[in-house]
């Protein structure tokens, strides 16, 4: 899914890593190890995040540190982000809102076919529409009928 928001995978690499190591600070070469991508591509892809203010960088000796900024705006709603798209359950618990059980919804399908029934007897065809039916409404009048 999130390949669907993120088009570059190294992007999406990074960002989940940092997103789910967010207290550690890591050079350059150990973000490398640690995802699986060449260098420059990680490095690049630092160098964008670190334009919009997702991540902090500063030299330390001869290499340069990377960290998240923890005050980054959207910070919790791209970790929410990650955490679905990869599949990590959060703290919160999903609940379902409604669950569909197939006999229920063919009893109110029932219910509503007959219903269209007795509309088509009442008024019966010679009613003028307002605006053309849609294809489906057709079809399914063309089978009550």
């Amino acid at each position: 899914m999130l390949e669907f928001l993120i088009s570059s995978a190294s992007r999406r690499k990074v960002l989940v890593y940092l997103l789910n190591n967010q207290d550690k600070e890591f050079h350059l070469r150990e973000l490398s190890r640690n995802i699986g991508e060449p260098a420059p591509i990680i490095k690049r892809e630092l160098d964008k995040l670190e334009q919009i203010g997702f991540v902090l960088s500063w030299a330390a000796g001869n290499r340069r540190e990377f960290k998240v900024n923890r005050n980054f705006l959207l910070l919790p709603e791209l970790k929410s982000l990650a955490d679905k798209a990869t599949g990590v359950s959060t703290n919160r618990t999903l609940k379902v809102k409604r669950t569909f059980i197939l006999k229920e919804t063919l009893e109110k399908r029932h219910i509503w076919e007959k219903r269209a029934k007795e509309i088509v007897k009442e008024y019966g065809g010679y009613i003028e529409r307002q605006r053309p039916r849609h294809p489906a409404e057709t079809r399914m009048l063309e089978k009550i009928s």
